[in-house]
Formats: structure tokens, C-alpha cells, sequence
């Protein structure tokens, strides 16, 4: 078995080569690329040269065969243009010699034609082969070919009729002819001039291209093998930097996913502690708070014991009012801040955290609950509570493993601790807010009861005071009837009556029972305006009220105390002002305004001028003011004026409560609005705006 697994061991070598050889394998292909890139380019170059070299070789070519295919024309035309000029002149001759056998006009006829072949020739010329300057020239001698041609025409027209002028006329335009030959003969001259020239300048263009190209190709060539040595030099470098790299990226690497999972751990415990800041202030429950604060400690971190300390009251103890040892909860106890080697002291006075590991931290617990439990205990901490710079207390989290509480734990109790100050601060102010409300309460009741004690006691006073004037008058007159009547019966026993002294006390009688019955009658319009304001509170549906009638009675009802302050009031309401509104709380209502202004917008004796007033509403309530020039309200007590509690007359037993109930029964039971507007030294305005009920 060895031995094949030697065998095996030795074809897998055999099989995978070395990453070494693969590497060097690799390197020569980065360096033999370039080079085959460059054969490549080399071959590419090459036969661009040859395919160039082929092309200026046609061009040649071309040029040379386009130049001497036009002069070879052009000299035929030459020739062919002597040819006729040679005919003309025979023709001329034979003539002059007298020959009859000749026919001069079919002669002059050919003559023509062969001078218009070759104008047609030398126009063909024209537009292929000759150039811008050439063609110039070849148009004049094209129009003297013309005027030969005319001319031609006219000899032959002559030649019989004045011979010997025709001859004197041949001389000079044979002359012209000449010229045209000598002009033909320089076009032909110049024209194979320029195709020599220009076969001379392609073939020194072709050498200059297959220069150009050789000196491309060693330039190529030796930025090839420079590129091919900077390729070489430059994969050495990048593979050793690229060694390095990798190392320094399989750092990193390691070091990133450290990190994840540390910013992992520490997103998990983010939100613990969001959850536990939740809880802790989702409520205003003290014990609820500790436990909500120990269930979520429980999760962060590493927690035997748990406890929430404060300060007793006269701040000679800590009292440990929840504390949790093995998941047990024990009962509430103290220890003195006198103590020296007290942490929880120490860190309440100092405001620092305090940690203890090993045998403090087991001395203390040992001391609380006994060497069985308290031994075990190893490490403490004790943090406290502020908000604000106000010491709340503390909390001591504690656990058997002596390295429990490191910095990163450190960390996350300083942050729960931070949510626990705040939710142990509000769930404290609730409840010394609920033991101040519970006792405002109880004395808002008791001056609610006083200020009705006192309401009812200034009603009675008025309504004796009031009452007690007409019927003293009616008791007055009643004793002074009976006397009358009295002395009537005693004189008629002792037959003393008269008749004057009957007619006297008749109308003396008279007198008396009529001012017995206005009093009467003024006492019973009090008792019903009384009535009207002390209307039945049980009674609190809303009625058609007249407020003509319900203003009317509230006056009457402080009239007497109107006189008495010396204060004049105008009352202004419209007949038959009918709203659906509960009577008697707009009644109750009115009564405390008015209470008020007499009580405090005049000074004692001063008098003052008060107007009420009640007018309609556009959604078919009403508005009710009541204006006064008295010292009004000064402007920082103004807000307040409503509030309960409130007055600024406190010493004369005024307890703030008048305008608070007018303003709850106007805006709770009657749903209108009740506003004071007043300014300091000019009077005061209450406006009660009362929309109409429904049943």
C-alpha cells in the first residue's frame, strides 16, 4: 500500500505541473506576445509598402501612358494639319498651272471635312488631355482653324471669278497656318516635358515612401523590444507588488470581517438598549421601570446581581429598594452612608463610577446576604444616576467572574444607565406630581366649597337686606293700622266717636294699607327675581330664554349693591332676544361676572359706570357684554384671569375662583367663548358670545 501511494503521488506530479513552471510559462507568453504582435506588425507594414509601391508604379504608368497617348495624338493632329494646309496649297497650285481637270469645289469640299475632323480631334484633346493653360491655347487655334475653314470656303469661291487676289490673300494666311503648326508643335513639346516631370516626381516619391517605411520598420521594431524589456520589468514589479497586495488585502480582509462582526455585536446591542430606552419610558410605574431595567440588563451583559439604590430622605442611608441576587428578588434594605468602605457611598458622593473586584466585592455581598451567597461574588460595579446634576440614587450590576465588566460592557451600562436616570426621574415627578395634584385637588374642592359658603351667605345678606326694607315698612304701617283701629274700637265703647275724627282715620287707614301693599308688591318682586336667579341646578336643559327678562332679573339682583358702590348702570338689551341656552349656568355665569366687576374694577366709594348689553348673533345666539371704566387689569395678570386660583384681592377672601367657574360654565356647558380685554387705567371688557343649543 506504500508503494501505490507512492506511484499515485508521483502521477499527480506528473499530471499538475508546478505553480512555479505555470508562472514562468506565463511570464514567457507576456514576453513573446509583443514580439509576434510586432512580426505581425512588421508584415502588416510591409505590405502596406509593397501594395503603396504598387500603386505610385500605376500611377507612373498611367501618367506616362496618358502623356504619350496625348501626344501621339496631338502630333497626328499636327501632321494631319500640315496634311491639309499641303492639299490647300496643291490645289492652289494645279490651279495657278491651268489645269482644267482638276474639281475645285469637291477638292475644297474634302479640305472642309478634313479641317472639321480635326478641330473635332483637337476639341477631344482639349477635354481630356490638356491642361488649364493648354487649354487656352488649343481654344484659339480651334478658332483659327474656324477662320482657315471660312477662309477655305472663300478662296474656293474666289478662285474663278479674281485668281490672282485669292493667290495675295494665301500668302498671309499661310503665314497664320504656320503659327497654328509652331503652337501645336510647343503644346506637344511642353506637354511631354510635364509627363517626364511628373513620371520624375512619382518615382522620387516612391523612393521616398519605401524610405519612410524601411525607417518605420526598424523604429517599430526597436520600440518593440524596448516595449517587450518595460513589459518584462514591469510584470516582475507587479507580481511582487501584486504578492504584496494580496497579503495586505488577506489583512484587511481579516481585520474588515473582525470588524463586521464587532459592528454586528454592536448593532445588536444598539438596539437593546433603543428596546430598553423604550421601555423604561413607556412608563411612569417605579417598579415597573426596575424590572423592565433588570429584564433588559439581563440580555447586555454579564449580571448576578442587580440593585437600584437611593437616598433616604434625611440622607443618612442608602436604601436599596430593588436588588436581585440569582434571579431572586430580596426584600428592601439600607446601609449608612457613614460607612468607609461603603462603594455605594462613595460613588453618590463623588459622582464617579466605582468598581470593585475579588475580596471587596465578596466582603460586601457577604455582609448583606451571608458568606454562602455573598462569596461567590467577584467583581461590582456601582454607577450613579443624575439628570440635570441631581443625584437620583445609583445602580450596582454584580457577577461571579472577576473580568466581567470590561470597557465594552462598561460602555453599554453607562448607556442604560443614561435611559435609566430619565425614566426613574419621570416615574418619581409622577408620582409627586400625582401626591400634589391629589392634594391641589382637595383644596380646590374645599375653596370651591368656601367661595359657595361665601356666594351663598352674600345672596342671603342681600336678599335679608333687601327684604327687610319693605317689610319693616309693611310692619310699620301694619302696627300703626292696628293702633288706628285700636283707638276707633275704644272710642265707639265710650261713645267718644265722631265723625271728622272717623273720616280722619279712614283716610289715615287708607294711607297705611296702601303703602302696606307697595311693599308688599316690592316684596314679592324680589322673591321672584331671587327665584328666577336660584333656579333648580338639576334642571339643566336647554330652554327658549328670553334674556330681555334674565338680564332684567340679574340687575335687579345687584341693584341694591350697585347703589351702595355708588356705580351707575346702563342696561341695553333688545325685546324678545330669544336663545335656546341653559338659563340657570348663563345665569350662574353672568352673576360672577358682575360680582367681579364690583368687587374689584372700582375702588371703595370711587363709583365707576358699567353697561350691559346683549345683542343678536348671525347663527342665532347672542353676545352678551359687560364694559366697565374702572382700573381694568394690569397686562402680565391678564392671561391668568380665568385660571383657578387666581385673584389679586387674596386679603379681602376673594379666592380666584368667580371668573374661572364663569368661564366652565360659558365654555363647557354653554359651548360659547367667554374673552377679557383690558388695558390698565381704562376699563375692562367681558364678552360672552352664547350660540343656541340644541334639545
Amino acid at each position: 500500500m506504500r508503494n501505490d501511494g507512492i506511484k499515485g503521488w508521483g502521477r499527480n506530479a506528473a499530471v499538475a505541473p508546478s505553480p512555479r513552471l505555470i508562472e514562468s510559462l506565463r511570464s514567457g507568453l507576456r514576453i513573446l506576445a509583443p514580439v509576434l504582435a510586432a512580426g505581425l506588425l512588421m508584415i502588416a507594414l510591409f505590405g502596406t509598402g509593397e501594395r503603396t509601391l504598387h500603386r505610385l508604379t500605376g500611377a507612373i504608368d498611367q501618367i506616362v501612358d496618358r502623356n504619350l497617348a496625348g501626344s501621339v495624338k496631338l502630333a497626328d493632329i499636327n501632321t494631319r494639319v500640315q496634311s491639309v494646309n499641303a492639299r490647300f496649297n496643291r490645289l492652289l497650285a494645279v490651279k495657278s498651272a491651268g489645269r482644267q481637270g482638276v474639281d475645285v469645289d469637291a477638292e475644297l469640299a474634302a479640305i472642309t471635312a478634313q479641317v472639321d475632323n480635326l478641330a473635332s480631334d483637337l476639341q477631344s484633346y482639349r477635354d481630356v488631355y490638356a491642361t488649364p493653360a493648354q487649354r487656352v491655347r488649343l481654344d484659339e487655334i480651334l478658332r483659327k482653324l474656324a477662320d482657315y475653314k471660312s477662309a477655305v470656303a472663300w478662296v474656293g469661291s474666289m478662285l474663278g471669278i479674281d485668281f490672282a487676289s485669292t493667290v495675295s490673300f494665301i500668302e498671309p494666311f499661310g503665314e497664320v497656318f504656320n503659327r497654328v503648326q509652331v503652337e501645336l508643335t510647343s503644346i506637344v513639346t511642353e506637354t511631354s516635358k510635364d509627363a517626364q516631370g511628373q513620371a520624375v516626381e512619382a518615382t522620387r516619391q516612391a523612393e521616398k515612401t519605401i524610405r519612410t517605411f524601411l525607417y518605420s520598420a526598424v523604429a517599430v521594431m526597436l520600440g518593440i523590444a524596448l516595449l517587450a524589456w518595460l513589459i518584462g520589468r514591469y510584470q516582475q514589479h507587479l507580481r511582487i507588488s501584486s504578492e504584496m497586495l494580496r497579503q495586505q488585502v488577506e489583512a484587511r480582509t481579516a481585520e474588515l470581517r473582525q470588524a463586521n462582526d464587532d459592528l454586528a455585536a454592536s448593532a445588536d446591542v444598539l438596539r437593546q438598549l433603543g428596546d430598553a430606552g423604550l421601555a423604561l419610558t413607556a412608563s411612569l410605574d417605579l417598579a415597573e421601570v426596575h424590572e423592565a431595567l433588570y429584564r433588559h440588563l439581563c440580555g447586555l451583559i454579564p449580571m448576578d446581581a442587580f440593585g437600584v439604590v437611593r437616598l433616604s430622605g434625611d440622607g443618612r442611608d442608602i436604601v436599596f429598594e430593588h436588588f436581585v441576587l440569582n434571579g431572586r428578588a430580596l426584600p428592601a434594605f439600607s446601609r449608612s452612608t457613614r460607612g468607609a468602605t461603603e462603594p455605594a457611598a462613595r460613588a453618590m458622593k463623588l459622582l464617579t463610577e466605582v468598581v470593585t473586584v475579588g475580596d471587596d466585592a465578596s466582603i460586601w455581598m457577604a455582609d448583606v446576604v451571608g458568606w454562602a451567597d455573598g462569596a461567590r461574588i467577584r467583581a461590582a460595579v456601582w454607577r450613579p444616576l443624575v439628570v440635570s446634576g441631581n443625584v437620583l440614587g445609583l445602580i450596582t450590576v454584580q457577577s461571579h467572574d472577576g473580568d466581567a465588566y470590561g470597557p465594552r460592557t462598561l460602555e453599554i451600562l453607562r448607556s442604560a444607565c443614561a435611559y435609566a436616570a430619565i425614566a426613574i426621574a419621570n416615574a418619581r415627578s409622577y408620582r409627586d406630581l400625582e401626591a400634589t395634584l391629589s392634594e391641589l385637588r382637595a383644596a380646590q374642592d374645599k375653596l370651591v366649597q368656601q367661595e359657595k359658603m361665601a356666594s351663598l351667605g352674600r345672596l342671603v345678606a342681600g336678599v335679608a337686606h333687601e327684604i327687610n326694607t319693605p317689610l319693616g315698612v309693611v310692619l310699620t304701617a301694619a302696627g300703626s293700622l292696628y293702633g288706628g283701629v285700636t283707638d276707633l274700637r275704644d272710642a265707639i265703647a265710650g261713645g267718644r266717636l265722631t265723625r271728622a275724627a272717623l273720616e280722619q282715620g279712614i283716610a289715615e287707614w287708607a294711607d297705611l294699607a296702601t303703602v302696606v301693599e307697595r311693599n308688599a308688591v316690592r316684596t314679592a318682586a324680589l322673591v321672584k327675581s331671587f327665584s328666577a336667579v336660584a333656579v333648580d341646578q338639576v334642571d339643566s336643559r336647554p330652554l327658549e330664554t328670553d334674556l330681555s327678562v334674565l338680564l332684567c332679573d340679574v340687575v335687579t339682583l345687584f341693584r341694591p349693591a350697585l347703589d351702595r358702590a355708588a356705580i351707575r348702570l346702563d342696561f341695553v338689551v333688545a325685546d324678545a332676544l330669544v336663545v335656546r341656552t341653559i338659563g340657570e349656568s348663563l345665569t350662574d355665569a353672568l352673576t360672577r361676572v358682575m360680582a367681579n366687576t364690583i368687587d374689584h374694577a372700582f375702588a371703595s366709594g370711587q363709583g365707576g359706570h358699567v353697561i350691559l348689553s346683549a345683542t343678536a348673533a348671525s347663527d342665532g345666539g347672542a353676545v352678551i357684554t359687560i364694559v366697565d371704566n374702572g382700573a381694568g387689569i394690569p397686562a402680565d395678570a391678564l392671561p391668568h384671569v380665568c385660571d383657578p386660583f387666581f385673584t389679586t384681592a387674596r386679603g379681602n377672601g376673594h379666592p380666584g375662583l368667580g371668573l374661572h367657574v364663569a368661564f366652565n360654565q360659558v365654555t363647557q356647558r354653554l359651548n360659547g367663548s367667554l374673552v377679557v380685554e383690558s388695558t390698565q387705567g381704562q376699563g375692562t371688557q367681558v364678552t360672552l358670545r352664547i350660540p343656541s343649543l340644541d334639545s
